[in-house]
């Protein structure tokens, strides 16, 4: 009897139900976050490519650096709010823009300064969008965790229109 008394005092927390602490959490240190992890990316690989005086592979480096950092930001922003697995999710994006631009730089190590148009267009695509999904990743770690906070797209079509309706309560 005892034994089973130990059992429950014991496993009586891990059957309760709690809230999750991410709700509780300011929104605003995800945004200090993100910004610094990008600002400190964007420091780093700059440094490194406006004083690679032609050599490619600190030019390589240097645009990896920064696209490293549009990977870390939403991982760190949604890990501020506690919602790791949710910013692995926001982080694929661009890391897969991170391995197309280095597969890019593998085929070509000089397709920074002596690209072709079409590796240049490649090049500046796959920074466009790991930099526009990584803001998006960091934004959607500062709306969630509030119950309050709620964004809506909607798809619209009508007459002589098409498009996205962006709704909701901020």
């Amino acid at each position: 009897m005892r034994r089973l008394l130990f059992l429950v005092v014991a496993l009586a927390p891990l059957l309760g139900a709690s809230e999750g602490k991410a709700a509780d959490r300011d929104p605003a240190v995800s945004l200090a976050v993100a910004a610094g992890v990008d600002a400190v990316g964007f420091v780093v690989g700059s440094a490194l490519l406006s004083t690679s005086h032609g050599d490619n592979v600190q030019n390589d480096a240097g645009w990896l650096t920064i696209e490293s950092g549009f990977v870390l930001a939403p991982l760190a922003a949604h890990g501020a709010r506690g919602q790791w697995g949710r910013g692995v999710v926001f982080a694929a994006v661009p890391a897969s823009s991170l391995a197309g631009s280095a597969t890019l730089f593998a085929v070509e190590p000089g397709a920074i300064e002596h690209g072709t148009l079409p590796q240049q267009r490649w090049l500046w695509a796959l920074f466009g969008v790991g930099l526009f999904s990584s803001a998006w990743g960091a934004v959607d770690a500062i709306l969630t965790g509030d119950k309050k906070r709620t964004i809506a797209l909607q798809p619209t079509v009508g007459w002589g229109q098409a498009g996205v309706r962006i709704g909701g309560t901020l």
